[in-house]
């Protein structure tokens, strides 16, 4: 795409830089946000004054973030390969086997409703290498670990839909947005494909807002594509010199949607016409 393409979404502006390679926003309860660093193994919290402070080192390669209904915040960790919790300012393994086996290296991850985590966990081979990898659901209290999906080409990240009967998972090597249907218990009914973006998308971090539509980063074509619950495209959001990976909603409104610049070491934000969800 060309600089004469450039369409910025509504009050774009840059929050802060310096954070390397950040990843994996979250609103947390106090509403601030709070992100990753894997080459620093930090985690970050932005305040609402867009004020940044480091809350914790996790040693690893920390990728994905997300809070519980009790506010305790999980972490994913490549470098761990591990699920962590955070407590009193330390992080302890949740889970990090399946079967007697290693994760390969969690990259995000959600809670359900029923207070069980799901996490993708994809296997990490060089192009052209699809990397098929699974979904796991981990039981919350025992950390029981099951797959919750199979056979997918590097799913990436992974997020809870606004009625809550459906996941949705960026499959990345397959540039596909894929939507799992789950009954009340978190378990699969059915899969369908929601949409095929075109190479070289790469489809990473997404958010879904109050309607139920969908906000796909595709940092491989430098955009946020602005799809509804069917996968039909409302807006593509591009500007030639950012990279975003990772995005979740925040604010006071909850709707001024957090960016990750990825390889800009950047954290942008703008306003997004609906307002995102309120966490569990």
């Amino acid at each position: 795409m060309s600089k004469n393409l450039e369409n910025k979404p509504k009050k774009f502006k840059i929050i802060t830089e310096g954070i390397i390679n950040p990843e994996g926003p979250v609103l947390g309860p106090d509403g601030n946000i709070y992100l990753v660093s894997a080459d620093e193994s930090n985690i970050y919290m932005i305040d609402k004054q867009n004020k940044v402070s480091s809350i914790g080192k996790t040693n690893g390669r920390p990728n994905g973030l997300a809070f519980n209904s009790n506010g305790e915040l999980f972490v994913a960790d490549a470098g761990h390969k591990a699920i962590l919790k955070m407590k009193n300012g330390k992080f302890d393994v949740f889970v990090d086997e399946y079967d007697g086996s290693r994760l390969d290296g969690p990259n995000d991850l959600c809670f359900l409703p029923n207070g069980n985590l799901l996490f993708t966990d994809p296997v990490r081979k060089p192009l052209p290498d699809p990397s098929i990898s699974p979904i796991y659901s981990a039981e919350q209290g025992s950390g029981k670990v099951k797959v919750f999906a199979n056979d997918l080409a590097y799913p990436n990240g992974i997020e809870l839909s606004n009625d809550k009967k459906n996941i949705f998972v960026s499959e990345s090597r397959a540039n596909r947005l894929v939507s799992f249907l789950i009954d009340e218990e978190g378990n699969l009914l059915d899969q369908k494909l929601i949409r095929r973006f075109r190479d070289p998308g790469h489809p990473d971090g997404l958010a879904i807002d109050s309607n139920g539509d969908i906000l796909q980063t595709l940092p491989g074509i430098r955009s946020i594509c602005y799809l509804d619950q069917k996968g039909k495209m409302k807006n593509l959001y591009h500007i030639p010199d950012w990279s975003p990976s990772n995005i979740a909603f925040g604010g006071g409104n909850l709707d001024e949607v957090f960016v990750c610049g990825g390889s800009k070491n950047v954290i942008y934000s703008f306003i997004h016409e609906v307002p995102g969800n309120k966490i569990l």
